[in-house]
């Protein structure tokens, strides 16, 4: 069974140049919108002309990552924002990776619609 998030946005180029430009994920067409791919197969479908996207209060996706604060740093060169402690009921460290889930280091961002996602490793 192939299982894929589901991601709103109401401007597809913008979103584009999000998943795949800031986080690297590889693009492509697919009916009623756009596909991005990550490591392992893993893949999100971007919905395009969705008004109320990034009106969820909680993650919509969900990325693993082997070095959560490689990957981090990585992206935070790249431009991308993560949220930091006023934005979420965690303690994050130095880096803005949780500091207070036990076996799980994730840090959160948000896409350009808002929507919140996530990187994830486990310790």
């Amino acid at each position: 069974m192939h299982v894929g998030a589901v991601i709103a946005v109401t401007d597809l180029d913008r979103a584009r140049e999000f998943y795949e430009g800031q986080l690297g994920l590889a693009g492509e067409p697919t009916p009623g919108g756009w596909l991005v791919r990550g490591d392992g197969g893993s893949v999100a479908y971007l919905l395009p002309g969705i008004t109320d996207a990034g009106s969820a209060s909680w993650p919509v996706a969900s990325f693993r990552v082997d070095d959560i604060r490689a990957t981090v740093r990585n992206l935070r060169a790249r431009g991308v924002s993560f949220l930091g402690p006023d934005d979420l009921p965690f303690t994050l460290d130095s880096d803005g990776i949780s500091a207070d889930t036990s076996g799980l280091a994730v840090a959160w961002l948000r896409d350009p619609d808002g929507s919140v996602l996530d990187r994830k490793s486990v310790v």
